[in-house]
């Protein structure tokens, strides 16, 4: 996709997670697998919370994300990275 900088400003980036993003799917890629840190989730649950969705977490390393219309899931906190990825990617 192209987008012409000149003629089109480019969306603020809003959260750390914006930035991140790309560099944590490189570690996973050089890794071979998903492996979220501490800080990842962290940044994650930053952007997904400012986006209107509230994130709760449960036993088990996992958290409930609660969106906007109050549908609740529960997940991994690797899913919850995703979710944030998702997102993210639709946002562009």
């Amino acid at each position: 996709m192209e987008q012409n900088v000149l003629d089109e400003r480019a969306r603020p980036v809003e959260t750390r997670f914006e930035l991140a993003a790309w560099r944590m799917v490189e570690r996973w890629l050089e890794a071979g697998q998903i492996l979220v840190s501490a800080g990842d989730v962290r940044m994650a649950r930053e952007f997904l919370e400012h986006t209107g969705c509230r994130v709760e977490d449960v036993p088990g390393l996992r958290v409930r994300v609660v969106n906007g219309d109050g549908r609740a899931q529960e997940m991994t906190r690797e899913a919850a990275v995703m979710i944030a990825l998702r997102q993210l990617a639709a946002r562009a």
